[in-house]
């Protein structure tokens, strides 16, 4: 009996020994070593979980940080190029204003003269200026939501620089207060400022947090100006306006008649 006792021991300590790191052990609190009776407790510069901002490789911070230096280059880039539209928007507004008002002294001119047929070709003309206008306006506005869009993007990218910055910063400050083993007013004033650092660093990151929300709304914003964009582009391709009904074809005759034999479309 002693000896089915002795080997079933056995076969536990295998079992606990094969599970390793990944079994029984890494259920176990962190800093504590299992395998002696007292605890062992790591040291806190090395306790991950003390650390608010947790420790990254220096390589992999740089890495951010050039990241955060081309999204600021891409922004800075976007917001030019909607500017460049925005001009182009407002230059064919002022194109589609001129027409209207030509178009306007035109009208006038064949009411006075009666001429039914051109009255109504120059209502229909009217109608498909006044839809490219508003086009145009929709456009105009579109390129200031991604003026604004591109803005806010800069600003969130010079933010994410600074806070990764920082924490670059921080990664060596906590190398060099691992390396000191003497304790003493230097090492405690090494330690002070650690935590200084660690603050303003999740200080910056809160920023980078609520400029990203910011960020996010801009982005809404843009898409809705594009759904209003495109519903309007759908209007001028479609020469239809909302709501809107074709002229029906009984008066469409009597104006070709009327009218130099053209046959005309008009909305109602």
């Amino acid at each position: 009996m002693r000896m089915y006792r002795f080997w079933g021991l056995g076969i536990v300590a295998v079992a606990l020994l094969a599970a390793g790191s990944s079994g029984v052990f890494a259920q176990m609190p962190p800093g504590i070593v299992s395998d002696q009776s007292t605890p062992i407790v790591i040291s806190p510069t090395q306790d991950k979980f003390l650390m608010m901002v947790q420790p990254r490789d220096l390589t992999e911070i740089q890495r951010d940080i050039d990241m955060a230096e081309q999204l600021q280059i891409s922004a800075t880039e976007a917001e030019r190029v909607a500017q460049a539209q925005r001009s182009a928007a407002k230059s064919r507004i002022d194109e589609k204003k001129q027409a209207l008002s030509t178009n306007k002294s035109k009208l006038k001119a064949a009411k006075d003269a009666k001429n039914e047929a051109e009255i109504l070709l120059l209502q229909s003309e009217e109608k498909a200026l006044e839809r490219d206008k508003k086009l145009q306006e929709e456009r105009e506005s579109l390129r200031d939501a991604e003026i604004d869009l591109a803005k806010k993007r800069m600003e969130l990218a010079a933010l994410m620089k600074q806070a990764f910055d920082l924490e670059r910063q921080l990664a060596i400050r906590r190398g060099e207060q691992a390396e000191t083993s003497v304790s003493g007013p230097e090492t405690a004033r090494a330690a002070r400022v650690v935590v200084d650092m660690e603050k303003a660093t999740l200080e910056m990151q809160k920023k980078v947090a609520d400029k990203q929300g910011e960020v996010a709304g801009r982005a809404k914003t843009v898409v809705d100006r594009q759904l209003k964009t495109l519903e309007a582009q759908q209007h001028v391709y479609s020469g239809k306006e909302s709501p809107g009904r074709w002229v029906d074809a009984t008066r469409r005759i009597e104006l070709s008649r009327a009218g130099r034999g053209r046959r005309i479309f008009w909305f109602a």
